[in-house]
């Protein structure tokens, strides 16, 4: 690849704004350079990170989930439940607390695509349902106390970071051969463009999206499930927001919310950006309320760009 090609990216385009605003950042508060906080970016983002990397792609397929959020605290709850009450095995609570996120991802491919209900009023529905689970389950209070070797996996610092930040790196690794270097990954993107072309083309455009949402829902419940382990208890809180968050990160790497265009390193640039503005306006001492304010105001900023561009695309095909 050459260097004009890279500078041709969005990818590039983000790194220059990341390096922008940790040169404002630091400028301002030099401590925010400081390794400790550079380490607490880095672990801050993992878990709505491994998330956004399911709920893209649903958006690369070209279409929504807005029940993740609900998913992972719904799964952590399942799994710490059936640990602290039940007695069940660590590792068979967590595939547990996984299938559960699976066959909501199931429910909302059936949901989408065989009742025909919009995606996005059929995972708000989904995202009540889950949330209504979890609380079910907690009763509103905490769950705990979880085993040693939970506790020993959440706190452990592998090269100084966490076992969740190397899952969610992994995971990006991952998908992003998978979406350029498989059939699979060019399908998902055909589906995301333009589902009539898809069909001619012979993509099974209901297995492809059965897929992502299965992909979502079972990333969606780790995300809930890892922060479980830092925590070392079920929270009601857990996840509680998340979905909006990856939708903002995700559409900050430059997927696209209407399908099709984007890419896994972006993502994870996104999460990057993202969890350096929330941490950068407390360490120059702004409220850290302004967080949620700014998270909205770059989600709408990010999908004015996004459609526009998908606008004009479309005027430039029909022409």
């Amino acid at each position: 690849m050459s260097i004009a090609s890279f500078v041709e990216k969005r990818e590039f385009a983000i790194v220059v704004a990341l390096l922008v605003l940790v040169i404002i950042f630091s400028v301002i508060n030099p401590a925010f350079l400081k390794p400790d906080n550079i380490f607490v970016i880095l672990r801050g983002g993992a878990f709505m990170g491994v998330m956004a990397v399911g709920v893209a792609w649903v958006l690369l397929s070209g279409t929504f989930d807005l029940s993740s959020g609900s998913v992972a605290g719904m799964a952590a709850l399942i799994t710490s439940a059936l640990i602290v009450y039940e007695g069940y095995p660590v590792l068979l609570s967590i595939v547990f607390g996984i299938l559960c996120g699976l066959v909501v991802g199931i429910v909302n491919y059936i949901l989408v695509f065989k009742t025909h209900i919009p995606a996005f009023l059929a995972t708000i529905g989904t995202m009540f349902i889950t949330r209504g689970i979890g609380q079910y389950i907690s009763k509103g209070w905490e769950i705990y106390p979880l085993p040693e070797s939970v506790k020993v996996f959440g706190i452990a610092q592998p090269l100084g970071i966490s076992w969740y930040f190397w899952i969610f790196v992994s995971l990006v690794i991952v998908s992003q051969l998978l979406l350029s270097f498989t059939v699979w990954g060019l399908e998902v993107r055909a589906t995301g463009s333009d589902r009539e072309i898809a069909r001619l083309t012979e993509v099974n455009i209901k297995k492809v999206s059965l897929s992502t949402y299965v992909i979502c829902g079972s990333l969606s419940a780790l995300s809930g499930i890892l922060l479980m382990t830092r925590v070392s208890a079920g929270k009601p809180g857990i996840g509680t927001g998340w979905e909006l968050q990856a939708i903002t990160a995700i559409a900050i790497g430059g997927v696209s919310l209407f399908g099709y265009e984007g890419s896994f390193i972006g993502v994870f640039l996104g999460v990057l950006a993202l969890q350096i503005i929330q941490n950068g306006l407390i360490v120059v001492g702004l409220s850290p309320f302004l967080n949620t304010i700014v998270v909205g105001v770059i989600l709408l900023f990010t999908a004015i760009i996004d459609w526009r561009r998908r606008a004009s695309l479309m005027l430039e095909r029909e022409v």
